[in-house]
């Protein structure tokens, strides 16, 4: 495994998750996500920085280390079709379960927020597999 370049996809990936996650949760997906999650407005109107950086750092580079370590993604277009369903399979989980346990989404919800994050993961995913090919003999 080389570490340089596990630690070049995840800043990769970084830029991705956080450019891609500001224009899709707060512009493009900002009024569908609304309707679809009625009691999200207990959320904080200002955002946690330092969360925010530090969880999508993390699932960069959750997607980096599968990439390099396990998956061998190398490419542009084997990243983004990797990061898409590994974005969608742990956006359903993760969010049936605040379902179940809450009244912060609607079933509608779940499967919008799994499409968003499944786009913005596929993005990532890309950058982290073209990142990871870059130059590798």
């Amino acid at each position: 495994m080389d570490s340089t370049k596990l630690l070049l996809g995840t800043l990769a990936g970084f830029l991705g998750y956080f450019l891609s996650g500001f224009l899709m949760y707060t512009i493009v997906f900002k009024n569908a996500l609304a309707s679809a999650m009625p009691n999200m407005n207990a959320a904080q109107t200002e955002p946690n920085m330092a969360a925010l950086v530090f969880g999508n750092l993390v699932s960069a580079f959750l997607l980096a280390l599968i990439f390099e370590r396990w998956a061998s993604i190398r490419t542009l277009q084997t990243g983004a079709v990797a990061g898409g369903i590994i974005g969608l399979l742990i956006a359903l989980g993760y969010d049936s379960m605040i379902h179940g346990t809450s009244n912060l989404m609607t079933w509608g919800g779940v499967f919008l927020d799994g499409i968003v994050y499944a786009i913005i993961s596929a993005i990532a995913g890309a950058l982290i597999g073209f990142t990871l090919g870059y130059n590798r003999k």
